[in-house]
């Protein structure tokens, strides 16, 4: 039995492009991989996927392919497989034969979701705690901190209900946001991400940590204007971002050849309801690189991760007690001239089976964090994805 169900949508320009009739699918697991065309399942070792990556970025041509790295894929470039479990999904790798613009978005339904757990201050701050000790014994420089939120929802919503309910207003749109939908799972995973892990064009390797956050209630200049002079001048937000960019700067540099270079130190973002802070970093590759060169050195992002990310990698999977998953992973698109890869923040694991949403948030916390702004942030950036959905 085929399943023809599956779809992804990204937004472009001022429009959103939907991808369809997949000509291959698979999630890949540890040891087996399910095909998300037929539904079977097969064994397989994950380095066999791994070992398709090595294709030269400069040659790629494909431009209707989409491949969702989930965080705990990281473990693996990071030599610590043994932290991965077999039930832990790795990689969503699909490509695609048609696509087309997608505009159905009038006369949706208004999501309704039910919250049925969150973090709770208390247990996030022994958390908090116990990284925090860490930092002062000095195994590590920054952590970046996450929680999960669940809810339920009536389960009559399709996935073009949520697709239309998060992206139906255009300036709210996420640069890096993408929704697929895969029926055999009958899952959807929907980011509305603004962080770019890296983009490759024509040689150029480039990447913006997004690292700093303060609420915002408008988008008037005034209050944009006061906010980023509050953000540019916090000591703790400011020491984040150049940690955070100086280790990205070493990751680009050990990709191909040691020139990466800072072309923006520390620029505002705009989301909906926050304003971030961040940087940029460029590096030229050679023509002998490949993808699985970059992402065995970048992936996952530093941002969401901490310094050094090795030993913050394994703090946090002590700390956090569960998988990410599709969280603080990233959503590659490849276009003919392009590729682009996000870090999924700001993003949701849709379960349609059990009628359930998943979402999760976080931040960095350095010696200069204090708990309860950093539960506040938190917070923040769960407003910041919901109150979309919902509103």
């Amino acid at each position: 039995m085929t399943d023809n169900n599956l779809f992804t949508i990204i937004p472009y320009q001022d429009r959103l492009l939907k991808f369809t009739e997949a000509k291959s699918a698979r999630a890949y697991f540890k040891n087996h991989y399910i095909d998300l065309i037929t539904g079977e399942s097969h064994e397989f070792e994950i380095e066999g996927w791994i070992e398709t990556l090595k294709f030269k970025v400069i040659d790629q041509k494909n431009d209707l392919r989409v491949m969702h790295l989930f965080y705990e894929l990281g473990f693996f470039f990071e030599n610590l497989s043994e932290e991965i479990l077999s039930t832990d999904m790795l990689a969503i790798d699909i490509e695609y034969t048609k696509f087309h613009h997608y505009d159905q978005l009038a006369g949706t339904h208004k999501i309704n979701l039910s919250l049925i757990d969150a973090p709770h201050f208390q247990e996030y701050k022994e958390k908090f705690d116990s990284g925090y000790r860490e930092l002062t014994e000095g195994n590590c420089y920054q952590f970046n901190l996450t929680g999960e939120y669940r809810y339920s929802f009536d389960e009559d919503f399709s996935p073009e209900d949520f697709i239309s309910a998060l992206w139906k207003n255009q300036v709210l749109r996420g640069a890096y946001g993408s929704a697929t939908y895969c029926g055999h799972l009958d899952k959807m995973f929907l980011s509305n991400s603004p962080e770019c892990l890296f983009q490759y064009s024509k040689g150029t390797l480039l990447t913006r940590p997004i690292k700093g956050t303060l609420k915002r209630v408008s988008s008037s200049s005034r209050e944009i204007a006061k906010l980023w002079h509050d953000l540019r001048h916090d000591k703790k937000s400011e020491g984040e971002l150049y940690m955070i960019t100086d280790l990205l700067r070493n990751d680009l540099c050990r990709i191909d050849l040691p020139r990466a270079i800072v072309t923006k130190k520390k620029a505002p973002l705009l989301v909906p309801g926050l304003i971030h802070q961040y940087s940029e970093i460029q590096v030229e590759l050679s023509d002998e690189v490949t993808l699985k060169n970059i992402l065995e050195k970048i992936f996952p992002g530093g941002s969401i991760t901490g310094a050094p990310k090795k030993r913050v990698m394994q703090i946090l999977k002590k700390l956090e007690s569960r998988a990410r998953g599709f969280y603080c992973g990233s959503t590659i698109v490849f276009s003919e001239h392009a590729i682009e890869a996000s870090i999924n923040i700001r993003s949701s694991v849709i379960d349609f089976e059990n009628s359930t949403l998943s979402y999760q948030a976080g931040g960095g916390i350095t010696l200069l964090s204090e708990v309860k702004s950093e539960f506040e942030e938190m917070t923040y950036k769960h407003d910041s994805y919901i109150d979309i959905l919902t509103l």
